[in-house]
């Protein structure tokens, strides 16, 4: 068995604490719109850079064992708060480590760490509860802008494109981020079912200049599996190109000798046709051409289900009024699926969604599926004038989309990060009296000062006499680009975001507090790492 060294009291939690130390001074810098960013070195990659906490968090690595334990505490808190809500990672941080620093006194006065710990709980739910209570219901257009625009540091072209994109999409559609082909940011919104596969071969495009396919009211043949051959189903083929009607196929995939069936059909008969790539993986996959299925009306071809090609009939084929594919993804426009059926399948999906409570990936992924069936998916390109500048702006473009989805699921709190400092104000009436009140009030409004401190640090303006002032007049918060005080409602963030990263603040700085004794690896204890000044 390797030795350990053992600390214990005081000196247990000093190192944890120069670990957080070191998170929350690389954090600090960051915050607000007047905030900079983190450069992350790599080997053999362009570095990064970063303003979100956990991905702050997630790449730093000290070498003592001690120290990087406050890392990892930091990390678990900055992903449980992204997990939730996709964003106020940098906000928890922050306020975990000045829970903690003052708590030092609490875990000295002798004061029973379960009483303590009680205290905690009792009076973090009465800051939560004084923080919902002044949320007002989800923004509309021009206030949803407002928020993004702040959410991206002050960037009110990319806002205006990112509100619009999340009110395109409704409450049950989605958003996707990602590079955009271009040095300009572009917004694409498909209003049927989209996903992201497109044709398998070229040589079944229609337009040569924009490299589609685009079939007006074609039947619409979903195959679980590969079509490694066409030859029982030609007549089949024949008789839809004398129809006039074009055909779809969705399979996983389609092989040589199927695809040369096709392409003699469309150059011979006149067969409008397009085949694609099933979109997803693994059990992803076939419920996905489940949902396809159900949308357009058709039934799902798989040898498990009794169905193969050799038996095909016109009527296991489903419809659409219009279907495009380009050559990377594919939009299915007015499926003709009985609605009831949809209906049934988009209540599963959330059902699902609300089970899944643990796994995020999971979560994403049914939220896709909803999103196809019951509304539409808002693309948007983000461009960048470097590699380097377009990840910044990828990573503040996904932040801002999480902000948002928030605001718009939970609504909003009045003055951005002096919402937490109200918040504690109006709660102190709550707190117990004697040491323990006075322990828990140092420590509460310390941990809703910290996110607004270096929010008004960042600007260059006075932190203790902007907060002064703030504390004094519920009605108030800091505006960065006015650098002044400004009426509460000036500054809006989500309320969900605040709420659940305050939470996971004092919680996870409540644990360390409780601490009474460390052990690690002997090695890496005289490893020492310096916080930034």
């Amino acid at each position: 068995m390797n030795a350990k060294v053992v600390r214990v009291g005081e000196a247990a939690r000093q190192p944890a604490m120069r670990g957080i130390d070191l998170v929350a001074d690389l954090v600090a810098g960051t915050m607000g719109p007047a905030g900079r960013a983190v450069l992350v070195g790599r080997n053999h990659a362009p570095p990064l850079l970063l303003r979100n906490g956990y991905a702050i968090a997630r790449n730093l690595e000290l070498g003592s064992r001690d120290e990087q334990a406050g890392v990892l505490l930091m990390r678990d808190l900055a992903w449980r708060t992204s997990d939730a809500v996709g964003d106020g990672t940098s906000t928890a941080i922050l306020a975990a480590r000045a829970f903690v620093r003052a708590g030092r006194l609490a875990a000295l006065s002798g004061i029973a760490p379960s009483e303590l710990q009680a205290a905690i709980d009792a009076h973090s739910t009465a800051v939560l509860e004084a923080l919902e209570a002044a949320s007002c219901p989800a923004p509309e257009a021009a206030v949803l802008e407002r928020v993004a625009t702040q959410a991206l540091g002050g960037d009110a072209a990319l806002g205006a494109l990112l509100a619009e994109a999340h009110l395109q999409a409704g409450s049950d559609g989605m958003v996707v981020i990602e590079e955009g082909r271009s040095a300009e940011d572009t917004l694409r919104f498909d209003a049927g079912l989209h996903f992201d596969q497109g044709w398998i071969s070229p040589h079944l495009v229609d337009d040569a200049r924009t490299r589609t396919i685009e079939i007006e009211n074609p039947l619409i043949l979903v195959h679980a599996g590969p079509i490694t051959a066409l030859q029982p189903v030609v007549r089949v083929l024949e008789m839809i190109a004398e129809s006039g009607r074009g055909l779809v196929i969705i399979a996983d995939s389609v092989a040589e000798d199927a695809l040369t069936t096709l392409i003699a059909n469309k150059r011979g008969a006149g067969l409008k046709v397009a085949a694609i790539k099933a979109p997803g993986a693994g059990a992803w996959r076939c419920s996905t051409l489940e949902d396809i299925a159900i949308a357009t009306g058709a039934a799902l071809i798989a040898e498990e289900l009794g169905h193969s090609l050799a038996g095909l009939r016109p009527q296991f084929m489903g419809g659409a009024a219009r279907v495009i594919v380009r050559r990377h993804d594919s939009t299915i426009i007015g499926g003709k699926g009985d609605p009831a059926a949809v209906a049934t399948r988009t209540m599963e999906i959330r059902d699902a969604i609300t089970r899944e409570k643990h796994l995020s990936f999971d979560r994403e992924q049914l939220r896709k599926r909803l999103a196809r069936l019951q509304a539409g998916i808002a693309t948007l390109g983000i461009g960048g004038r470097t590699p380097t500048h377009l990840q910044l702006r990828l990573e503040q473009a996904r932040n801002a989309s999480a902000t948002l989805a928030a605001a718009l699921s939970g609504g909003l709190v009045p003055g951005g990060s002096a919402a937490l400092v109200h918040a504690e104000r109006r709660a102190a009436a709550a707190l117990p009296e004697g040491l323990l009140g006075s322990l828990l009030g140092r420590m509460f409004a310390a941990a809703a000062a910290a996110p607004l401190r270096e929010v008004v640090r960042n600007a260059g303006a006075d932190a203790d006499l902007a907060l002064g002032r703030i504390a004094a007049d519920p009605g108030t918060t800091f505006d960065v680009r006015s650098r002044a005080i400004v009426p509460v409602d000036t500054i809006m963030d989500p309320a969900p975001v605040a709420v659940a990263a305050f939470r996971g603040a004092v919680s996870t700085a409540s644990r360390l507090l409780g601490v009474a004794a460390s052990l690690h690896e002997a090695g890496h204890a005289s490893d020492r790492t310096t916080a930034l000044d």
